[in-house]
């Protein structure tokens, strides 16, 4: 489960994915979507985004280049006009692009000192996250949230406290 700070007056929004990865010679992908799982019910503070389908294909171009393919399908849910969702996408998919990038030009220096034989989407043995059955989960559908009206929200009954800026505009 992850969530999103959103700027005021709009209400931070969560989701609850599964992920999955595979690694063939030339392609890496990991791909999610939103799943339903008891354990982690949609919060009253939160909107519950619906990750219709996300993720990563990197195909490898040589021993050093990859071309790198981002998708987001995810509707924040809300009441969000429709512009605002299109005009934030073009804003927020270069952000995460760029820091992944970032992350991608650093990795090679952080993982020497991060256990660096440690790679369990290379090594699935190596995997130590919990296993969870996947007959605990379903597919969360967009239409069976509830609807939640963000159009009478204003500053003055944000409880956040703070401004609004680009480091807190629907970042993870």
């Amino acid at each position: 489960r992850s969530s999103d700070l959103c700027p005021k007056p709009l209400k931070n929004r969560d989701v609850v994915t599964l992920r999955s990865w595979l690694v063939l010679d030339k392609y890496h992908m990991i791909i999610n979507f939103s799943v339903k799982h008891p354990d982690y019910p949609p919060r009253k503070d939160l909107v519950r985004a619906v990750s219709m389908l996300a993720g990563y294909l990197i195909t490898s171009t040589g021993p050093n280049s990859c071309i790198f393919t981002y998708l987001a399908q995810v509707d924040p849910k809300g009441s969000l006009p429709k512009w605002v969702v299109n005009k934030s996408s073009q804003y927020l998919a270069p952000k995460v692009l760029k820091r992944i990038y970032k992350a991608c030009v650093n990795y090679p220096s952080w993982k020497r000192s991060n256990n660096p034989h440690f790679k369990p989407w290379i090594n699935p043995e190596q995997n130590t996250l919990p296993s969870i059955s996947l007959a605990r989960l379903a597919l969360q559908h967009a239409a069976s949230l509830e609807h939640i009206d963000e159009s009478g929200l204003s500053d003055a009954n944000d409880e956040r406290g703070g401004n609004s800026d680009d480091e807190n505009d629907c970042k993870n």
